[in-house]
């Protein structure tokens, strides 16, 4: 190691760049030697990946004992924290540990965090897509304006139902059961959820570091760059996106399908029923793929990428926001679990608060109830004006937030733990 130091420092002299020089590629190789040592110290970015940088120590007896190296040499690496160091075989094995294994780790804890969610807020999920498929729309086959009948009967969810009222016909036409109605399919795709959504977070995240660091480094910046807000919700938005492309589209359609369905059958309109009653999942999936191809699984696709890219992105723009002003606010250490579990509350919040509408569109296409959010937006408006389409596209508001924040709480938590956990193992 001594001879290749030897040899950086006669090509810098040679070569008459200087350390500061920021196309110097000594410069970067001697750089890259700070990123491991025996000293190091870890700090956690905000984005949860691990970053090692050190402050190097350059005893006297070193210096005395490599040859060819002068003082003044050895004050200008100093100067510019380009102090020359021995790598560390056991760090660097570490290091490549970590960096395998931080996908895994993030799989696992995802899926282990949507799986706990969903289990028990699901039946929040049943009342509020019952609510919205409620919602008052002009039909192909009816092109009047649908106005609310004051004698509808008591026993059939209308526009002007509540949740309480949607509550007690579930539980009147199907027990505590039908509150898990279409549960299956969300509970297996949970693994898939929440496993995508912060893997590719984290991923883009450290991509976006790697990015804007070694762009600091041409500048003569030698510190790891920190994510800003901007970068969280791009990086969320992507993770959003990528998921509701994949798996969020055919799984929620699935399970909106089976929740309109118990909807229909307790009202005794199974005749509006597309395909009939279906037993379950499976049943309906085949149905869909003999009378409309793999697409009619992805119905309402492009209103789902929209939602989950733009609400991923707040989600983890509000958990940012939560774990950087909580502390300020409770005066509680930033590490403290209080602070995690109240961040996930924020991103709940900011979730629902802003995609609220688009779910609303989105289960409205799924159904079937309509085939154009775009055209069911001109038609609230226009009906309703903007007051009147923005509550109709709030319907099932109480149950979205009495949902989202525990439930972004309880998410947030858990991957946390787990990750942390399976993290641990490795060090």
């Amino acid at each position: 190691m001594e001879s290749i130091n030897n040899f950086i420092l006669k090509f810098r002299r040679k070569s008459n760049k200087t350390p500061t020089d920021p196309n110097n590629h000594v410069t970067k190789l001697a750089q890259q030697e700070i990123l491991l040592d025996k000293n190091t110290s870890s700090s956690v970015w905000s984005n949860g990946a691990v970053s090692i940088f050190s402050k190097m120590k350059t005893s006297d007896e070193s210096i005395s004992s490599s040859p060819n190296v002068t003082l003044p040499t050895i004050e200008r690496e100093r100067n510019f924290g380009l102090q020359r160091t021995r790598k560390n075989p056991v760090m660097q094995k570490k290091t490549h540990i970590n960096g395998v294994h931080e996908v895994r780790n993030s799989i696992i804890a995802g899926s282990s965090a949507g799986m706990l969610s969903v289990s028990i807020f699901h039946p929040f999920d049943v009342i509020r897509t019952k609510m919205q498929v409620s919602t008052r729309l002009v039909t192909a086959e009816n092109a009047t304006t649908t106005l609310l009948s004051t004698s509808a009967p008591k026993n059939v969810i209308t526009s002007s139902s509540g949740p309480i009222a949607v509550f007690s016909h579930t539980i009147k036409n199907g027990g505590m059961r039908a509150f898990y109605t279409g549960f299956s399919f969300p509970l297996l795709a949970q693994a898939c959820y929440k496993s995508t959504v912060f893997t590719v977070n984290r991923v883009a995240q450290n991509f976006v570091v790697d990015v804007k660091t070694k762009e600091q480094w041409k500048t003569g910046i030698f510190t790891p760059y920190q994510l800003k807000l901007s970068d969280h919700f791009v990086c969320g938005s992507v993770s959003g996106a990528i998921n509701a492309l994949v798996f969020v589209s055919p799984v929620e359609y699935v399970r909106n399908q089976l929740i309109s369905q118990h909807t229909h059958i307790a009202d005794g309109t199974t005749s509006k029923l597309k395909y009939g009653v279906m037993s379950g999942p499976l049943e309906l999936t085949r149905a869909t793929l003999k009378t409309e191809g793999i697409i009619g699984l992805w119905r309402g696709a492009g209103v789902t990428v929209v939602r989950d890219s733009i609400g991923c992105g707040s989600f983890f723009l509000f958990f940012q926001l939560g774990k950087t002003y909580l502390p300020m606010v409770t005066g509680a250490e930033p590490t403290s679990q209080i602070h995690t579990i109240g961040a996930g509350m924020c991103a709940g919040l900011g979730y629902w608060a802003i995609t609220l509408p688009l779910d609303t569109l989105k289960t409205l296409v799924q159904t079937g109830k309509t085939n154009s959010a775009m055209n069911t937006v001109s038609l609230l408006v226009n009906r309703d004006g903007l007051y009147g389409a923005v509550s109709q596209l709030y319907r099932g508001w109480q149950m979205a937030f009495g949902r989202g924040t525990p439930s972004a709480a309880i998410t947030l938590t858990t991957y946390s733990a787990v990750y942390h956990f399976l993290d641990e193992q490795y060090r």
